[in-house]
């Protein structure tokens, strides 16, 4: 936490100075709105490249080129066809390097492309879902973690006859140009710790009821272009 503060309390101070030097030379024509266009969409770059958010790199330089494209004399193009290029090289970046969870955790691999509805009776779920819609009901008697992925999809995952771990539970998800909703116990403790790129995770905690030391389930990961929609049941 003391290294991230150090970090932003730099980009600020360069930002600082990035305002005055913006009002000179071929700069100055800028303005500040454009100035302070070009901060917010450098903090939202930088903070998508710590967590591999390609989505939220490749959309803000779309951007950050219209912006810059007369003062230092880049070749015209259009916005529309700049954002596009940018959701076609996020989609490929998102595919060919797409975020992992810790690499302590184990998983049990499966696809699924064809919309489905699977049962899955394992502590430690895998799914993947392209261009397709599915839903899995998960039995795990001890669930610990899983990992799931949406691309062009939707996903359901049921949690309601799963038991979580004494330990609670580590869920990974990676959502890009799709939807994933998750219907999960009232009485269990949900920790919302997902990364969101142009997306967003709809989570109505007062529709819970967790029991006092109720496990938690944790989500992770991240969501580009996508939402995801948490149901308590």
């Amino acid at each position: 936490m003391k290294s991230r503060n150090w970090f932003w309390g730099i980009f600020f101070l360069l930002s600082a100075v990035f305002v005055i030097a913006s009002q000179t030379g071929s700069f100055v024509q800028i303005g500040f709105a454009s100035v302070l266009a070009t901060v917010l969409l450098a903090a939202l770059l930088i903070s998508s490249a710590v967590h591999r958010n390609y989505f939220g790199i490749f959309v803000p330089l779309a951007f950050l080129y219209v912006i810059y494209q007369q003062p230092l004399h880049f070749v015209r193009i259009s916005l529309w066809l700049l954002i596009l290029a940018a959701i076609f090289a996020s989609t490929g970046f998102s595919f060919l390097f797409h975020r992992h969870p810790n690499s302590h955790m184990c998983w049990h691999h499966g696809e699924s492309i064809q919309p489905t509805t699977e049962n899955i009776d394992d502590n430690n779920p895998y799914a993947k879902v392209n261009f397709g819609a599915s839903s899995k009901y998960l039995h795990g008697d001890s669930l610990k973690s899983g990992q799931f992925y949406v691309s062009f999809g939707a996903l359901e995952l049921f949690f309601d006859q799963a038991q979580l771990s004494p330990d609670g539970a580590e869920i990974f998800l990676d959502c890009s140009f799709g939807a994933i909703k998750l219907y999960v116990p009232r009485s269990w403790q949900v920790i919302d710790h997902v990364s969101t790129s142009l997306g967003g995770v709809d989570n109505d905690i007062r529709l819970a009821q967790p029991a006092e030391n109720a496990p938690q389930l944790t989500l992770t990961g991240n969501v580009q272009l996508g939402g995801i929609e948490i149901h308590y049941i």
